[in-house]
């Protein structure tokens, strides 16, 4: 009997061993509506993205509207600032929240996930070297209309809803 278990146990901790070696591509099964399978990706394939632009030759940044794909809730708040900014005649917002900094001169990009919940949030970590200063943005992700879409942007100083809802 002790062996049995022990025995399980290690089959246990194997099984867990694997299961954090995972990539974290996780599919969902057919939609009942459609019959269509998607598939729901790693957030970190989708926020390695917006960095790259700023690696590109050409520099071509887009305006942070088109710089992710927003939620919702996002987009709407988003719009909201640019119309205030507007009105007021200078900017809420006087940095890029992608890069956490005005100029840039980036290398060493690299995304992880750090939590998923399949079809529901996610959150992503961002890292990079931007002039030679070590940079972290982390990322609140939301699934909508079958993707990931970026809900908030923060780093331990800032919060970008909290910015832009001033």
């Amino acid at each position: 009997m002790r062996r049995r278990n022990l025995v399980l146990g290690f089959a246990a901790v194997a099984a867990l061993a694997a299961c954090e070696r995972e990539p974290a591509k996780v599919e969902t099964p057919p939609a009942t509506d459609t019959g269509v399978a998607r598939a729901v990706t790693d957030p970190a394939s989708v926020v390695v993205r917006f960095y790259d632009p700023y690696l590109a030759p050409d520099g071509q940044i887009p305006p942070l509207m088109e710089a992710a794909p927003w939620s919702t809730q996002m987009n709407a708040d988003l719009q909201a600032m640019f119309q205030r900014s507007q009105a007021q005649g200078e900017p809420i917002l006087d940095f890029d929240p992608i890069i956490d900094a005005q100029d840039y001169q980036l290398s060493d990009v690299r995304t992880a996930t750090e939590g998923i919940v399949e079809g529901s949030h996610a959150s992503v970590r961002a890292s990079f070297t931007n002039a030679g200063q070590h940079e972290e943005v982390l990322y609140d992700l939301v699934w909508q209309d079958d993707r990931w879409k970026v809900d908030n942007v923060r780093t331990a100083e800032w919060d970008l809803r909290t910015i832009i809802r001033g």
